[in-house]
């Protein structure tokens, strides 16, 4: 299972999870662009992780971490990423789902491949950090055992910091 999560695409109801690959930034960055605005966040402000997305894979791999793309059929719906920040530990980064994708399980399927991802890379702990406004995302954190830690919280546009022993 694990290989399969690393180096092969995830197919489940039309759902196609993988890893990035460079014909995916423009995409990805369309995604999180749009899911910014809904909570009146502006892309690329303050946050160096919004820029790395224009170097994708590369800005996460090249480094020892790992970005995935979910999509139904052609069309994007979901991303997430795990970027290394110490050792043993992942950060948890650009989860972000469309707003047609919510609902139906997709985070939980992108939170359990990047998890069991760090696991078979050595990670012990995931952190993150997150906005309030983001209820559905912190309640799928907590529901999957992240525990509240601020200080976590790395980007000033954030309000929440999460941890989660592995």
């Amino acid at each position: 299972m694990l290989e399969k999560i690393e180096y092969k695409a995830q197919v489940q109801d039309g759902l196609t999870i993988r890893p990035a690959e460079n014909n995916d930034r423009q995409a990805v960055i369309a995604l999180v662009r749009e899911v910014l605005a809904e909570f009146a966040i502006p892309f690329g402000v303050a946050s160096a992780t919004d820029l790395q997305l224009h170097e994708l894979p590369e800005s996460y791999t090249r480094l020892g971490g790992r970005f995935w793309v979910a999509f139904d059929g052609d069309r994007l719906i979901g991303t997430v990423g795990v970027f290394p920040v110490k050792d043993s530990t992942y950060e948890l980064r650009k989860m972000y789902l469309s707003p047609a994708a919510r609902g139906k399980r997709l985070g939980q399927k992108l939170l359990d491949c990047a998890l069991a991802w760090v696991i078979a890379h050595g990670g012990k702990q995931v952190v993150l950090d997150t906005t309030e406004e983001m209820g559905a995302a912190i309640s799928l954190y907590e529901r999957n055992g992240f525990v509240r830690d601020d200080r976590y919280i790395t980007a000033s546009r954030c309000s929440r910091g999460y941890a989660k022993q592995l």
